[in-house]
């Protein structure tokens, strides 16, 4: 992880910047008037960094199960359900 001095006047004209490039690792040290006020940095640990990710893809994942039962396209009469198509 990467910790950059910035100043305080930098850390307000740029703090989009600064919370883009958290999110990537990076953690800032503010300085005012060469004194060190504040820090800036990530809020995840390296345990829990996917973990919402898992549990969106577990959320996701349960959406697509496949059964030939259930299959719109198996079903009899399925022309029905796609419609008429042009030769």
């Amino acid at each position: 992880m990467n910790t950059v001095k910035v100043s305080a006047t930098h850390a307000r004209n740029n703090f989009f910047e600064l919370l883009e490039r958290v999110t990537f690792g990076e953690s800032f040290i503010i300085e005012k008037d060469r004194k060190v006020v504040a820090q800036i940095v990530p809020h995840f640990t390296e345990k829990n960094k996917n973990k919402g990710l898992l549990k969106a893809l577990d959320k996701a994942a349960k959406g697509f199960t496949y059964s030939k039962k259930n299959n719109p396209l198996r079903r009899p009469g399925a022309t029905d359900f796609l419609g008429r198509w042009e030769r």
